[in-house]
Order: structure tokens, then C-alpha cells, then sequence
């Protein structure tokens, strides 16, 4: 057996798990010993030898592919041990910080060795501990809380959503090759198997999406908790580069985990008013922010041909297609469907398209507690599944009759094999009897600690996954036969919750997050006097096109979007809405005699600052820019 016949097993190999030093060592060595036992002539059996050796080689990659492959963690039908260890004092600094009390205490803003604690978008502090898992105890872990809903709403209780790094302290440190582990607490989930259920309908109909497992977990508090069992966790896998090297062949695309926004929305030729919504993993390339900001033009103002021509250049339409009917027939609403949240969004580098994958799926199956009754829910409509307000991106790929019958043969698909009602049956038994005995014992402690379990916000109760698919299968069956149109789900405020710009809302909030991104020059996420007042000097030269020095308030009025977006493509609608321009400019025009200058809209917002302090290291943050625009501009 050559080093070239050795060469040859790589690709037999290549899984994107198996990443070890030993892999590669083993490969390495091999053809050196070959060579070595011809070099000197150890030719007598030489046939046997090499026989000898691809066992030994096989054996040890087999057994390295055991170690370190993390197929073997990923597992649903497994139940894991885990068990936390962590002092009370990390215990009480990984509290949750209230933004409307200030920052924590400062000895809780430190870690034990001193240095500033790190905390998850100033909300989910940092903390150090132990864990076991499996009998394999991990030092040095990091763990924090996790969550927006399902952690706000399971207050009081111990049990709830976390994430935990293995590799916080080490970073060679991980389990089967894994690094971070997101824990799943179910709080709004009856079930506890809706996450891991929904994750792998979609992984089945072609669309990627985290690999999912369970878990029981301990915890112990020297002094206060000792093996405490909090109960039975859905563990997801983390979406980083590994994720993106094994789901689509490279770690090098543009990774994004949009929030504010469920269509995608068009916000000039300025990447840093994407950053804030689109949310990249990364710092996008020029090329990259180019293709973002590009694909949102052509969704929200190409025209009709234009948008037919291009986007399959832009979009991998079937995957969105697949994604979006997933969505459909699982009624997962709390994702763009209805919500500006819970979903990703991928630029691959070889194909430069866009692909969208599925996240947090914990109220899937009719358990959003804001979509309406859960017999409405469950009556979802297949050819409406978006929400009642303006959807640019499915509504204009449904116009499209190729693509729209494409989305029906994907959903006649998927209804007549997965997600049959006998198939869904099935897997859902399945499921349930992995974490039949684990559930039990969860809602033990839950009663043995009097918390008082599942929430049931404004009352909502979700249906059982059993009475869903039932249920479900026969509004299906129904829609497919033309006798029932489905349940279409209405916000109840014009332009909902599907993002900052629909049906034109550019209100106060959306232009205190304005200021906030132009006038923020070096990005620190504050805005001082001086850049606040470098910011309206400049909106004052774009609106002030005749170079007066002063405009009257319909010149005003008129011209704030080219302040707004200088030397941009703008968004459509109204920028911004008429009682925010009219405010703007009340608070510019103090003389009341209907002229501005520049003087007087520089100078139009320091009211916010000497709120906050008179001297002129004065500045704001995103919370107090909001809660100033508020209170200076009324609705």
C-alpha cells in the first residue's frame, strides 16, 4: 500500500467532524513506515506487513472518528447527563441585567481574577463553573442565560435557557468536538420536544438547520444546591463556522442573524444602517455588504421584470421555497412568517446567494401565544402562511406563476411522505418515548420547588403535538381539496411587528436608531455633542439645495430623506412619518418665525444631552437617544 493509495483514503474520510490531530498524524506516519520497511530491505513479508499496517491504520481511524466525531452526541434518541457545578458568587453575577436599573454592582461586573466580566448585549453576563458530562467533567466552562420570551416569562423559576461554552477558559477544551452547547429549557413548550421535533422536519425536507439532543442536568451550589435537578434541556447546535463548513462547504460566507427585520428591507447604499438589523457573525467584505444591500433593492424596487430575471441569481429559491413551507406546516409564526426574529440568513462564497435557515422553533406547532387561538393556528393557510401585512419577498416570488407552483409540488410533496400524518406519528412516538421518563422526573422538581411551570401567557394554552397533527392533517387535507382557504394571522397595528420600514413606519423609534448609526462615526455605540452636532450640520447642507442658510418648513419637510440618505438610493414610503418631520422641525424653529438655519437645527437637539449633563463630554446611548426622541417629539 503507497503513500499515494494512503493519500487515496482521505476523501473516504472527509467529514467535516473529523478535525483531529490524529487524523492527520496517522495519514502522515503511515507512508513514512512503508517506506522505511523498503528502504531496508524488510521485504520477507512484506505482503503481510502491509496488511498489518492498513488495519492498524484503519483501526486507528475508526477509533478516532468514535472520539472525536460529534455524530455520536447529536443524537435524539439519547437523554445526556450533564451536571453543573458553579460558585453562588458567579451564580448570582450571571443574573440577568435590567437596562432601565443601570449596570450591576461592581463586584459583580468582575470575574474572580479581576478583569471586566463579559456580558451578551448588555443584558446576559458571563460566568465561570464545571461541567460533567457523560462522566467527563469540563473545567473552566463558560455559561450564561440565553432567550427573550421564553426567558423573560419563566421568572422565578431555576430551570431556564442557557448557553455554555467548554472552551470559555481552554481553547482546546470540548465535548466530542463540541464547543457550545445551547440549552433549551421548553418553558413555553408542555412537550419539551417541539425544538427537537420541528429541527429535524426540516433537516428531513432538504433545508439546513442545527442538529438537536436531550439532556438531563444536575446543578450544584456548594453551600446552597447540592445535585439539584433542574430537568430535562433540548441541547441545539450552535450555527458557527463549523456549522457552515459542514452544512455548506466552507466556513467563508457571510453568516447573519437578522432582528427588526422579517422581509428584507431596503435601507439605502450605507452598510451601517444594515449592521444594527441584519446582525453578521462577521464583518462583512465590500463585495459582500454590496450583495446585501443589492439583493434588498431588487426585492423592494426592482420592477416586475427585473425581480423575474434576477432573482434566482440572488435567492437559492428553492430552499427558500422548502424553507418557507416547513414554516407553513409546522405554524412555526414566530419567525418572519409574523416575526421580525428567529431565523438566519447565508451568503455561501462559491454561489453568492442567499439561503435562510430555521432558529429557536420552541413554540412551533401552533405555540406562538400571540398568533391568535391555537384552533385558528392550526388552520394556517398554505398559499397565505405570511402574515396579513406586506411580505415584498413572498408575496413577489408567489406573483411569479413557475414559483408558486414549484411551492405547491413541494408541499404536495412533503404532505404525501413526511408529513404524512402516520409519518409524523410515528417520529413524534419516537421522540416521546426518549424522554418519557426524563419528563417525569422534570415535573417533579418543578412541583418539589412550587414553581409554577408553564407560563400560560394571556392564557394560551398550546396544543399537544398529537391533537396538532390530527388536527392539522385535516385542515391540510382541506385546503389541498379547495373546500377551506386557511387562517391568515393580522397584527393588530398597522405594519405589525415584520420590520422597521412596513407600510412606511419611520416613526420615533426607527429615527432615534437613525441618529444613532449616522452620527456614531467611530462606532463606539455613543453619540457626543459634537457628533450629534456634526450629523445635523451636514443634514442641513443636503436639505439646503439653493445655499440660502435658511429653509422655510415645506423645503424642510421635503428634503429630510436626502438627509437622511445622502448620495443614496432611498427606501420607499414615508421618510419620515409626517408627525416626526413636523416635530424635527418644532424643535429647530425655537423663534417660531417659520425659517431654519443651521444654527438653529444644530443646536435643535441638545436638549438630550442636557438632560443627561451639562458638560461637554455629554453623550448618548441607543436607550437614551430612544427615550429622548420620545419625549421631545410627541405622536
Amino acid at each position: 500500500m503507497s503513500g499515494v493509495q494512503i493519500a487515496s483514503l482521505r476523501p473516504f474520510f472527509s467529514f467535516s467532524q473529523l478535525r483531529s490531530k490524529l487524523l492527520a498524524k496517522c495519514i502522515q506516519f503511515t507512508p513514512f513506515l512503508l517506506n522505511y520497511c523498503q528502504i531496508n530491505r524488510l521485504n520477507r513479508d512484506l505482503g503481510s506487513l502491509k496488511h498489518t499496517l492498513f488495519t492498524l491504520v484503519t483501526v486507528l481511524l475508526l477509533g478516532a472518528i468514535e472520539v472525536n466525531s460529534s455524530d455520536g452526541f447529536w443524537d435524539h434518541s439519547k437523554v445526556h447527563r450533564f451536571h453543573l457545578v458553579i460558585s453562588n458568587t458567579e451564580w448570582e453575577a450571571m443574573k440577568a441585567l435590567d437596562p432601565n436599573k443601570g449596570q450591576p454592582p461592581v463586584d459583580s461586573s468582575k470575574t474572580p481574577d479581576g478583569t471586566k466580566r463579559e456580558v451578551h448585549r448588555s443584558r446576559f453576563p458571563w460566568a465561570t463553573g464545571a461541567m460533567t458530562i457523560n462522566r467527563q467533567r469540563l473545567n473552566g466552562i463558560g455559561v450564561r442565560y440565553k432567550g427573550n420570551a421564553s426567558f423573560n416569562l419563566m421568572r422565578g423559576s431555576l430551570k431556564r435557557n442557557m448557553k455554555i461554552k467548554l472552551d470559555w477558559t481552554n481553547d482546546d477544551q470540548s465535548y466530542k468536538s463540541v464547543e457550545t452547547l445551547n440549552l433549551n429549557a421548553g418553558g413555553l413548550d408542555p412537550s419539551k420536544l417541539r425544538d427537537a421535533f420541528s429541527y429535524w422536519l426540516f433537516q428531513q425536507a432538504g433545508v439546513p438547520a442545527p442538529r438537536t439532543t436531550f439532556a438531563e442536568l444536575t446543578l450544584t451550589i456548594p453551600g446552597r444546591f447540592e445535585k439539584e435537578t433542574l430537568g430535562l434541556f433540548t441541547i441545539v447546535e450552535q450555527v458557527n463556522k463549523s456549522f457552515l463548513n459542514d452544512r455548506f462547504g466552507s466556513k467563508k460566507g457571510l453568516l447573519m442573524k437578522p432582528e427588526g427585520i422579517a422581509s428584507v428591507e431596503f435601507h439605502g447604499d450605507y452598510w451601517r444602517f444594515y449592521a444594527p438589523l441584519y446582525r453578521p457573525d462577521d464583518i462583512p467584505t465590500a463585495a459582500q455588504s454590496r450583495r446585501v444591500m443589492d439583493f434588498a433593492h431588487l426585492v423592494n424596487h426592482g420592477n416586475e421584470q427585473e425581480f423575474r430575471d434576477s432573482i434566482a441569481s440572488y435567492l437559492d429559491v428553492d430552499g427558500f421555497l422548502r424553507f418557507i413551507a416547513v414554516n407553513t406546516l409546522i405554524v412555526n409564526l414566530d419567525t418572519l412568517l409574523a416575526m421580525p426574529q428567529n431565523y438566519y440568513l447565508h451568503l455561501g462564497r462559491d454561489t453568492n446567494k442567499f439561503v435562510f435557515f430555521p432558529w429557536d422553533l420552541d413554540i412551533s406547532f401552533a405555540g406562538w401565544p400571540l398568533g391568535g387561538k391555537p384552533a385558528d393556528q392550526m388552520n394556517l393557510s398554505l398559499i397565505h402562511p405570511h402574515s396579513s401585512d406586506e411580505h415584498n419577498l413572498i408575496d413577489r416570488l408567489f406573483a411569479i406563476e413557475p414559483v408558486k407552483m414549484k411551492y405547491d409540488k413541494i408541499i404536495r410533496e412533503l404532505v404525501d411522505g413526511l408529513f404524512s400524518r402516520e409519518q409524523l406519528m410515528k417520529k413524534f412516538d419516537e421522540l416521546e418515548k426518549t424522554v418519557r421518563d426524563a419528563r417525569k422526573r422534570d415535573k417533579t422538581a418543578v412541583k418539589a420547588r412550587n414553581e409554577r411551570g408553564y407560563p400560560a401567557p394571556f392564557g394560551f394554552q398550546p396544543p399537544g403535538i398529537r391533537e396538532f397533527i390530527d388536527k392539522r392533517s385535516n385542515s391540510i387535507e382541506r385546503q389541498l381539496n379547495g373546500t377551506e382557504t386557511g387562517y391568515i394571522f393580522k397584527h393588530g397595528r398597522p405594519g405589525g411587528r415584520l420590520g422597521h420600514l412596513a407600510n412606511g413606519n419611520f416613526g420615533r423609534g426607527r429615527l432615534a436608531m437613525h441618529i444613532m448609526i449616522q452620527a456614531d462615526i467611530n462606532e463606539d455605540q455613543w453619540v457626543t455633542k459634537e457628533e450629534l452636532h456634526t450629523m445635523l450640520g451636514e443634514w442641513f447642507d443636503s436639505m439646503d439645495r439653493e445655499k440660502a442658510g435658511k429653509i422655510n418648513k415645506a423645503s424642510f419637510i421635503k428634503s429630510l430623506p436626502d438627509a437622511f440618505f445622502q448620495s443614496s438610493r432611498k427606501p420607499t414610503g414615508r421618510i419620515p412619518e409626517p408627525y416626526v418631520a413636523e416635530g424635527l422641525f418644532t424643535l429647530a424653529d425655537s423663534d417660531k418665525d417659520g425659517i431654519v438655519t443651521k444654527k438653529d437645527l444644530t443646536t435643535s437637539l441638545n436638549r438630550l444631552l442636557k438632560k443627561k449633563d451639562s458638560d461637554e463630554n455629554a453623550k448618548l446611548n441607543q436607550r437614551s437617544m430612544m427615550i429622548g426622541i420620545r419625549s421631545l417629539i410627541r405622536q
